[in-house]
């Protein structure tokens, strides 16, 4: 999996990671801890040879990770400065305990290298675990919060649509890219800010007939937890697709034929019920 570009700590987040900074460090008092704790410092590209990778680090970098890390540090500033890549100093080498690949990105770049230095009597392996264990990676929707709370407008009517017509935020980033599915490039773009709609009429139009679902159904009635699920949603997008669906058919068939909506989970198989009621529709 790719090193996030972009990051999302709470207080609380960065208060756990804070203590265990401090607890790792064995047989010291807090007063040692306060004073070397760690040190920060900037490797020339020139000593980039003096950075090798920890041996309990245990992962391989990608190069496609290592692409997408030298796109953002090129287009949002080198912002691995305000998060140093961690390390301890041993035997003249700095050995990388977090951060291989914003190294690698850094390095291909020409660029200096920060670095966090570590007191070398941490405790790697509980480090790890903890760097690991409490940064989580941003879900899909917060992308939109965070732009929205900048007054980006696009994403703030993104937000209003979400909560408006109970769509989910991949089903929202497919329809505003006139498709089906949200496929990665667009979705990357929704990621840096660069969001847009591609027809305005579109967008209208489908989150109407999704929202014309509410309250159908008889036997049984359509959940609101199915009508909300993104793979019943794609499934619709779909059908939307195909020319000779019939949405009106659908919706007299739902309403007077039985069905099992309810019951399934995978896109596929809701796709194909779905044209299973269209057909019953008269």
């Amino acid at each position: 999996m790719c090193t996030r570009t972009i990051t999302s700590n709470n207080n609380n987040t960065l208060l756990k990671l804070k203590t265990i900074m401090f607890t790792l460090r064995k047989g010291k008092t807090m007063s040692d801890n306060l004073k070397t704790v760690s040190e920060i410092k900037l490797i020339p590209y020139a000593d980039r040879d003096m950075l090798s990778s920890h041996p309990v680090q245990g992962r391989k970098t990608t190069s496609t990770c290592i692409s997408a890390m030298k796109k953002s540090i090129i287009e949002l500033g080198n912002f691995v400065e305000v998060n140093p890549i961690k390390v301890i100093y041993i035997n003249g080498k700095y050995l990388i305990i977090d951060g291989q690949h914003r190294t690698e990105a850094l390095i291909e770049l020409g660029y200096d290298i920060p670095v966090q230095i570590l007191p070398n009597d941490i405790d790697i392996s509980r480090l790890m675990i903890a760097l690991n264990s409490y940064n989580q990676p941003w879900k899909i929707p917060y992308y939109a919060k965070h732009f929205a709370s900048m007054g980006v407008k696009i994403y703030r009517d993104f937000l209003d649509h979400m909560e408006k017509y109970e769509v989910t935020a991949g089903v929202m980033i497919a329809i505003y890219n006139k498709s089906s599915q949200r496929n990665q490039p667009v979705v990357q773009e929704y990621k840096e800010g660069k969001l847009r709609i591609v027809d305005d009429k579109h967008v209208e139009f489908t989150l109407l007939r999704l929202d014309s679902l509410r309250n159908l159904g008889k036997n049984p009635p359509l959940e609101n937890s199915t009508r909300k699920k993104q793979q019943f949603q794609q499934a619709m997008l779909q059908a939307f697709e195909n020319p000779e669906f019939n949405f009106e058919k659908f919706k007299k068939g739902l309403n007077k034929n039985k069905h099992d909506l309810n019951k399934l989970a995978k896109q596929k198989d809701l796709l194909e019920e779905i044209y299973k009621i269209e057909s019953k529709g008269k």
